[in-house]
């Protein structure tokens, strides 16, 4: 399998397993309790308490009421960090409560940008749009070369040269490239050919020999490289049995 088509499934299986790990989290946030229920309750009163001791906002209080499914009336008391304006008395709230013990109510937790579950899901997007776009990338290079093979013009063309990148070089990988050039049948232009970048230097095997170049017909620029002549054939046995 090609380098790039690792990465790319590298790419989504991480960002499924993102996926996976958030989507535990938005569970275990949304069902705190074993027999957790959700509810509606209402805001019966609030208070705004300094427990800091130098005269600055604390803590809100909220006294909230709901009813339980056996037609149960509970009332308890919040504290929250937001300010007393975040809640207005009368409002309806979305409350998740134990079955056992109604009184160890809680305010739905809703996900914020800065929560476990936003932070894991957003990472696991970013992967599985990393990989859409690679993916997609692929069935572009992969379309043209299948429209060539059956309808490009095989030209047959010298080899110029084997480079390396020197970008990709300066990070201790060593991609080799093979270069040919053909030049156009009525002389017009010498068109240069580049392969897919090579794990192995190619030198040895290009001696004497021409490589097969697809191109379309009126634009030689969209070209396809065949280096299948690069396979190395397994050696047959020096015995016979």
């Amino acid at each position: 399998m090609h380098t790039l088509e690792r990465i790319k499934y590298i790419l989504l299986t991480l960002g499924l397993f993102l996926l996976f790990i958030a989507s535990i989290f938005y569970y275990q946030s949304q069902h705190p309790f074993q027999d957790s229920l959700e509810t509606t309750g209402t805001v019966m009163k609030i208070i705004n308490f300094d427990d800091s001791g130098f005269n600055q906002t604390g803590k809100t209080s909220l006294f909230v009421n709901f009813k339980t499914l056996t037609n149960q009336l509970i009332e308890f008391r919040l504290q929250i960090h937001q300010d007393s304006n975040y809640y207005q008395v009368g409002e309806k709230i979305a409350l998740i409560y134990s079955t056992s013990m109604p009184s160890k109510a809680i305010i739905k937790p809703t996900p914020s940008l800065a929560s476990k579950v936003s932070i894991w899901a957003n990472l696991g997007c970013l992967l599985i749009l990393a990989f859409i776009a690679i993916h997609l990338k692929d069935f572009k290079q992969q379309h043209k070369i299948r429209y060539l093979r059956h309808n490009g013009v095989e030209i047959k063309t010298v080899v110029r040269n084997v480079e390396l990148d020197p970008e990709l070089e300066a990070k201790g990988l060593k991609p080799y490239r093979i270069c040919t050039e053909w030049l156009a049948p009525d002389h017009s232009a010498l068109h240069i050919f580049k392969s897919d970048y090579l794990l192995f230097d190619p030198s040895d095997m290009l001696e004497d020999i021409q490589v097969t170049v697809l191109i379309k017909e009126d634009n030689p620029s969209e070209y396809y490289f065949d280096t299948s002549f690069l396979a190395i054939k397994p050696k047959s046995p020096s015995f016979k049995w």
